[in-house]
């Protein structure tokens, strides 16, 4: 997503619904670059005659009226082959939403919203980033990093197939170790023609290999939410979601 400015004459009338409508899509075309579509185009914030923080400008009177916009935008023939795939099932799209701004939406509390949050959405192949402020979402980013690439490295390091790094991350897949994990063994098969000579590994083996990518995956939050509104707001929280998390 990107902050995008954009602003129009009003000549001191009241501003109206349709004024709302044509600043954003001026906002809109000066956002959308060769290839991509728009997936929102949410106002952060408006200004009247150069005074920001406006959260409802409708009906008041101004000589110049602005709006702040968070725009979304993905590949136009990414957005096309997924809508295709749908409708191959034969299921309408009515529209598309970004994945981080629904995450938002489910788990966000109103309070959460308005004081500021982020929502980090950790899911098989992709965390994605979502920062609401003032109540509004302002922000998105993402990362092609996530819970497969710990069954990854649970399959290459413990030797086992993926099937089996899926559920030993499943059932025993964390980040914080105990004092007894290095003493509790457990019996994971070994992959390819050795599926008869299964290996001992302790919990404590199993913590170590995901905390890894973990603190991987964590650290690229910490710098994507460096560039973002988010890096203003010292009290903010953060919210863990999707099935990774």
């Amino acid at each position: 997503g990107q902050l995008v400015e954009a602003a129009a004459d009003i000549r001191g009338g009241a501003v109206t619904p349709a004024d709302v409508s044509r600043v954003t899509s001026t906002g809109m075309r000066h956002a959308t670059g060769e290839g991509r579509t728009v997936l929102h185009a949410l106002p952060v914030g408006y200004t009247l005659d150069g005074v920001k923080g406006i959260r409802d400008p409708r009906g008041m009177v101004a000589h110049q009226f602005g709006v702040d916009m968070n725009v979304v935008t993905c590949e136009a023939t990414v957005a096309r082959n997924l809508m295709l795939a749908v409708e191959r099932c034969h299921i309408n799209v009515e529209a598309m939403a970004a994945s981080p701004y629904v995450a938002g939406l489910s788990v966000l509390t109103d309070d959460e919203a308005d004081l500021g949050a982020a929502v980090v959405e950790m899911g098989a192949g992709t965390t994605t980033i979502a920062v609401y402020s003032g109540g509004r979402f302002v922000h998105a980013a993402g990362f092609a990093v996530g819970g497969q690439h710990i069954s990854m490295d649970l399959a290459r390091g413990l030797s086992a197939t993926i099937a089996d790094a899926e559920r030993i991350k499943t059932l025993y897949g964390t980040v914080i170790t105990g004092g007894s994990d290095s003493r509790e063994l457990m019996s994971v098969p070994t992959a390819g023609d050795e599926q008869d000579l299964p290996q001992i590994v302790s919990r404590a083996t199993i913590a170590n290999i995901v905390k890894h990518r973990a603190e991987e995956v964590f650290e690229m939050v910490r710098d994507k939410l460096k560039d973002s509104p988010f890096a203003s707001e010292p009290n903010g929280r953060v919210v863990l979601s999707g099935g990774a998390s």
